[in-house]
């Protein structure tokens, strides 16, 4: 297993370099594109003004592809950037992601982010084959991972509550792992973040513990569109999410594992003690639910079963899935309406929800 890896990482799991292991002249041309530049600089700045946010998006999607070429074409990474982004090698790196069970969407986006830094750190570097190739994939519109098997959110929180049930035992692991993993996946349901969000969720900066419950927030900074988050934690999960904080939580953070790290707040804690990883997050949520459902769902599954359960429950109301999945979808001039109806759009998703488990006799 590599460095840095959690064993809880999932069989997915595909390691992104980080800047200060890419080669040398790749960290300095990175570096010179994200410097701040005044008007008579004559080089770097290529990426000023590009949200952080956004800057480490194309950080990680280079540094895959920097790992990509780590392990199938080392002698590349002798090159200049500009110079190893071939076509060939593109190509193959396409390849190797369909291998690894990407769909469509995430093939653009690799390639989207390889162009955008080839750009950045060779100002003189074409992107037109990139260009094509996504044209190409995005025509062809075949996904790999197909939705047929999606869920409703109440079908997801019934499979949160239900391993939340069986952990009976706090001196037994798997009761530890299975009440975490509960949590996670009912929260999710209810409350649709991205994987980013959800893995960078902190005790005290985006849980915030108050008498009648839990507040979720997350600044503009923290999103990927730059709309700040806000909304209360769902009531039922408020008793679980204490528990969880008291008596689960300290036993994993109390586990001296490989992996073991500063825990800085973190929410949710592997079982080597350390802050959940996007992958081993990603693998802990699939394994339960293939096992629940026969099939798995990806944490971004989560969110479209979001806008699908409304759309079933509330068609008249479905608009509300974009403020509460984040989307800046509606015009410029409705932007501000969109974040300011944040919290109440979230709640009415608790409300179908609500109703939906109410009409079965059967609300935890």
């Amino acid at each position: 297993m590599a460095k840095g890896m959690s064993m809880e990482a999932g069989p997915k799991s595909v390691l992104c370099l980080p800047v200060d292991r890419w080669p040398a002249e790749d960290q300095r041309r990175w570096h010179l594109a994200c410097k701040p530049v005044s008007l008579f600089d004559d080089e770097g700045g290529a990426l000023t003004g590009m949200r952080p946010i956004s800057v480490e998006k194309y950080a990680k999607g280079y540094g895959r592809w920097l790992t990509f070429l780590q392990q199938h074409d080392a002698a590349a990474l002798d090159l200049l950037p500009q110079d190893r982004i071939s076509t060939p090698r593109v190509k193959a790196y396409i390849e190797a992601l369909r291998a690894l069970g990407n769909g469509t969407s995430t093939l653009i986006n690799r390639l989207s982010e390889l162009a955008v830094a080839g750009r950045a750190m060779a100002p003189t570097f074409s992107d037109r084959y990139i260009r094509r190739a996504i044209s190409i994939i995005r025509s062809q519109s075949c996904p790999v991972r197909s939705k047929t098997h999606l869920r409703t959110t109440d079908a997801l929180v019934d499979l949160g509550f239900d391993l939340i049930r069986s952990a009976t035992d706090p001196q037994n692991l798997d009761h530890v792992l299975a009440f975490r993993d509960g949590l996670i996946i009912a929260f999710l349901a209810l409350h649709p973040l991205r994987r980013r969000n959800l893995t960078d969720f902190k005790i005290g900066r985006n849980l915030i513990d108050q008498p009648t419950g839990f507040l979720i927030l997350f600044g503009e900074e923290e999103t990927k569109f730059g709309v700040p988050y806000e909304a209360r934690l769902a009531d039922v999960l408020v008793e679980p999410m204490r528990t969880y904080l008291a008596v689960w939580r300290p036993i994993l953070a109390a586990r001296s594992g490989r992996w073991k790290a500063d825990l800085d707040g973190a929410v949710w804690v592997s079982m080597d003690g350390s802050p959940m990883s996007q992958d081993g997050l990603s693998g802990r949520i699939e394994l339960r639910t293939r096992n629940g459902f026969g099939k798995a769902m990806t944490p971004h599954l989560f969110r479209d079963a979001a806008a699908t359960t409304m759309a079933i429950a509330d068609p008249a109301h479905v608009r509300i899935a974009a403020p509460v999945l984040g989307h800046r979808t509606f015009a410029t001039t409705e932007q501000y309406y969109i974040q300011a109806t944040g919290l109440q759009a979230q709640q009415s998703l608790l409300d179908v929800i609500v109703q939906i488990r109410e009409s079965r006799d059967d609300i935890k």
